[in-house]
């Protein structure tokens, strides 16, 4: 990116190219046609740029940067207001004639080419770490879609990237995706971002009780759609009051296929991760066009029928594990003799786990888990059907010497030949640090090596074959799973999942991220750095976690019982007791 009067110098010893036409306008004002298309109106170019920039809403006091010169006149417009702002294009023959007419003495900088070619440039990184909104000359846009959509990405991800921003996760009642919006809002968390979880789950008994107290299909159907959609309402008015830049919702969340665009009015940019399965689950052709983000975990076929359905941002994105809570774990005596087994199986009793493991009862084989009804197979479920929370599958994975995986299925006697929605066990069992049999997949080749992290079974005969092998070869058990271990905790976290979500997002929709404005985020050691001319104040902070956010609900957090001992501190608490009051009188009104 370059200073205009030196643009001005590089094109006058450029021969132009002869694709951009200047042509006066009905109105006397010059425009421009390039490929068949007018840059600006024919009549009145300078009242047209006017409109734009009113559409635009551009706050005066931070820069514009302006992806399509065109001839300048709305860039003109820009600078006739006070505001600051920067401009790339595709052509430099436009930007030739715009330097040489509306912006022949502008104080601006340009980029001009291809994205690549101005990204790293010093003058355009310091642009774009000034947050600058973004106007779009519609004209430009329409010639040359792919370029106008590399440089917004371009643009917000070096605005963006460094950037802690305001993340919000909308999490459902109840099944296989509560416990990951706890994880996806920790993994952001953990990367420095704000984030706000909004739980659902303390309604679910409340929403079983209500619907299974009603005999009437009807009556119960209502009153469960009248409970869903007050959550929506809850769930909307927690986001819209933490007003994030970001908020995603995942699969059976409480909310309807407006809740996207009613957070949109606020600026919001919206995601859905529909981790399930496409062909169990068809409610996703409903809602997919209506987020800005669709992520999903089935690649392939999923993908053709979202392009069909009208959803045009959608990516790809496995679940993963927390190492937090996916860990190893050393058991007690007791425990262990509760949990040690050759064989186990942790999860609920699909069809083919039922009818593929009566062929495994005469090994010492344990289930963990619900719907295990049939007789051959209930014997071996430990303490009764019963589900089991992240602590005590744990315990299972340690107790362990071989945990199986089988991919449900209500349509096979066994292993699902089609199956392309990997579970999350997979990598859970792995962080734990379990020796893991896996039924293959499809996809599962991206995320481990079958020789030397992941061993695979395609049926019965083979899958009794490795069992035997592996019983008998503890050290390749155990250096299997060492492999594995590190395997996902390399690259398989959810944090990696919520960068590859952010990177995706800022990708697309940072443009819209940016026009808001990000809240800014300090750190603690931020903070501190800050305070320089309080050094009482700078000193305490230094005793503080120095990259949790500077916040009062984490000051919260931090404070410790007992005697203040410098005056920050006491300030701090102080701060806290009269928000706890007040939080408290308010509870006692209502």
């Amino acid at each position: 990116m370059k200073h205009a009067s030196e643009w001005k110098r590089i094109l006058a010893d450029r021969p132009p190219s002869g694709s951009v036409e200047r042509i006066t306008g009905r109105g006397g004002a010059p425009t421009l046609k390039s490929h068949g298309i007018y840059l600006h109106s024919r009549y009145n170019p300078q009242e047209e740029a006017q409109r734009l920039v009113d559409s635009a809403a551009i706050v005066p006091q931070r820069p514009v940067f302006v992806v399509g010169v065109g001839m300048g006149y709305h860039v003109q417009e820009l600078l006739a207001r006070g505001i600051e702002a920067a401009a790339c294009d595709p052509d430099p023959d436009v930007a030739r004639f715009a330097l040489d007419g509306p912006l022949a003495s502008a104080e601006i900088s340009l980029a001009l080419g291809e994205p690549s070619e101005w990204a790293t440039t010093e003058a355009f990184q310091a642009f774009a770490a000034r947050m600058p909104q973004v106007l779009i000359h519609p004209p430009t846009a329409r010639l040359h879609p792919e370029w106008t959509e590399a440089a917004c990405a371009t643009l917000a991800n070096a605005a963006l990237s460094a950037q802690r921003l305001n993340v919000a996760v909308v999490g459902p009642l109840y099944g296989g995706s509560l416990p990951i919006a706890g994880y996806l809002s920790e993994a952001f968390r953990h990367l420095g971002h704000q984030t706000l979880l909004v739980d659902n789950s303390a309604a679910w008994d409340l929403y079983q009780g209500v619907t299974g107290s009603i005999r009437s299909k009807r009556a119960s159907g209502q009153l469960g759609n009248l409970l869903t959609g007050f959550l929506e309402e809850w769930c909307y008015a927690r986001v819209a009051e933490f007003s994030p830049e970001i908020c995603i919702v995942l699969a059976q969340a409480p909310v309807g296929r407006n809740f996207p665009a009613r957070l949109a009015a606020h600026g919001i940019v919206t995601a859905f991760w529909y981790v399930e399965n496409w062909r169990h689950f068809p409610y996703w052709r409903d809602i997919a066009p209506c987020y800005d983000a669709f992520f999903h975990i089935q690649p392939g076929e999923f993908e053709q029928r979202l392009e069909e359905a009208g959803c045009r941002h959608h990516a790809f994105v496995q679940t993963a594990c927390d190492p937090r809570v996916h860990r190893p774990v050393t058991l007690s005596p007791e425990e262990t003799e509760e949990y040690e087994c050759d064989l186990s199986f942790a999860g609920a009793g699909y069809y083919n786990r039922i009818q593929f493991f009566k062929g495994l009862t005469d090994y010492r084989f344990k289930i963990w888990g619900v719907n295990w009804g049939d007789r051959d197979v209930a014997r071996l479920v430990v303490g009764g059907e019963r589900r089991f929370d992240n602590e005590q599958f744990m315990k299972i994975v340690a107790g362990s010497k071989i945990n199986l995986n089988l991919h449900s299925s209500n349509a096979h006697d066994g292993v699902d030949p089609k199956c392309d929605a990997i579970n999350p066990r997979v990598f859970e069992i792995a962080a734990a640090g379990g020796f893991q049999l896996c039924d293959p997949c499809t996809g599962l080749n991206r995320f481990f090596d079958f020789e030397t992290e992941l061993p695979l079974y395609h049926d019965l005969r083979e899958l009794r074959a490795r069992i035997d092998h592996f019983l008998a070869h503890p050290d390749e058990r155990r250096t299997i799973a060492e492999r594995a271990r590190a395997r996902a905790l390399r690259d398989h976290t959810y944090e990696n999942r919520a960068r590859q979500m952010l990177t995706f997002l800022i990708a697309h929709h940072g443009a819209r991220i940016l026009n808001r404005g990000v809240r800014v985020q300090r750190s603690i050691a931020e903070a501190a750095a800050r305070a320089i001319d309080h050094p009482e104040l700078a000193t305490w902070l230094a005793t503080l976690p120095p990259d949790r956010p500077f916040t009062q609900e984490c000051i919260n957090e931090l404070l410790q019982p007992g005697m203040r001992d410098c005056y920050p501190e006491r300030v701090f608490a102080y701060m806290k007791e009269v928000r706890d009051l007040a939080e408290s009188l308010m509870k006692d009104r209502t």
